[in-house]
């Protein structure tokens, strides 16, 4: 994985400080072996980006271990939780793992955002985007707005049960399949009532992401 850290502050193998904005080159000859970083943690890859309070890696397993209210963006999607684990293998994202009040976010092209939230959730990437998820819960619950044959929306579909898989084509979510206990409700576009459009926990962030890494050495 490569890409640009920042933080309030970083630390090394060897327990030194090192400079606020760290650049993440695994290739090279002086690859640290882990680091920490604390506070205003913010991270930029080309595909993925991500914002936490404090973060732990080792080149040993290529995870990235990030805390207090972390949040990962890839794309269209937006994933927090209370503790999340990025996977990278080939300095690229592998997988990823959300523990507890698992959430993610999928922007539709039409202001409409798809949510699927649950305890846990582990997806795993694809040519640098979310290819897919399982999210478990008790219960797992979604928010999904179905397109008909000519792309138009027809409707809010709200769900939940055990266990809910998610696929994605090209960045977008494409299907979501529920597994045991499943309940669920179809609204019509123009009679969905304001307060079940949004799950437990749904913030946009859009606003924390970085969107360039240069911002990071501002």
């Amino acid at each position: 994985f490569s890409g640009v850290i920042k933080s309030d502050s970083v630390k090394n193998a060897t327990k030194d400080t090192l400079k606020q904005t760290t650049v993440i080159k695994p290739s090279s000859s002086d690859t640290i072996r882990y680091f920490e970083a604390f506070h205003h943690v913010r991270i930029f890859n080309d595909s993925v980006q991500s914002v936490c309070d404090s973060l732990f890696y080792s080149s040993e397993d290529s995870v990235f271990r990030m805390y207090n209210q972390p949040i990962v963006f890839s794309h269209k999607s937006q994933i927090t939780g209370d503790t999340i684990y990025l996977y990278t293998k080939n300095q690229k994202a592998d997988k990823i793992r959300v523990f507890e009040n698992a959430l993610i976010i999928n922007k539709t092209n039409e202001q409409l955002f798809n949510q699927i939230g649950g305890r846990t959730i582990n997806g795993y990437f694809k040519d640098g985007g979310f290819n897919y998820m399982r999210v478990k819960g008790s219960p797992a619950q979604s928010i999904f707005y179905p397109q008909d044959s000519d792309s138009a929306y027809t409707g809010m579909n709200k769900s939940k049960g055990d266990v809910i898989d998610i696929y994605f084509i090209e960045n977008e979510l494409n299907k979501i399949k529920f597994i045991n206990d499943v309940d669920g409700t179809l609204y019509p576009m123009r009679q969905i009532p304001e307060e079940e459009k949004y799950l437990r926990g749904y913030k946009w962030h859009e606003g924390r992401r970085p969107k360039t890494k240069f911002e990071l050495y501002e």
